[in-house]
């Protein structure tokens, strides 16, 4: 009888002679470490996308508000990463899925003012061909 090894961490493996993981945990480990290049960046950017929604949610309790902008810096926003824009004549809301916010400056500091996603937001017809940032 030959001893076989776990394919993620190379402990003696026990038990059916097909098995290739020792647990659940080196199964995962293992498929994760192999998974193609483009999986891997499409979920950096949807983790770094909840995160941003979670944080708009947090300084936004009661649907809108506003936010210095170097406090979501310190807290590791990333400005990139967006769902969709919502044009409005004051300026384009990026959004992250139900939250957004609106770059403003008051007074030489800059802001953003947080809201949540209305229900007339759902009737946009948004053209990006015909779109200035």
């Amino acid at each position: 009888m030959q001893i076989r090894y776990c394919l993620s961490c190379n402990k003696e493996l026990l038990g059916r002679t097909d098995k290739k993981f020792c647990d659940t945990q080196c199964r995962s480990t293992h498929h994760n470490k192999n998974r193609p290049f483009h999986e891997i960046t499409i979920q950096k950017a949807n983790s770094g996308l909840r995160r941003n929604r979670t944080l708009l949610a947090h300084f936004c309790p009661s649907g809108k508000s506003t936010v210095r902008k170097d406090v979501l810096v310190e807290l590791d926003y990333r400005f990139e990463l967006f769902t969709y824009l919502f044009p409005f004549k004051k300026g384009t809301y990026y959004f992250c899925y139900d939250y957004g916010f609106l770059p403003i400056e008051e007074k030489g500091i800059k802001k953003m003012l947080i809201v949540q996603k209305q229900d007339y937001m759902e009737n946009l017809s948004f053209n990006p061909w015909g779109f200035k940032l």
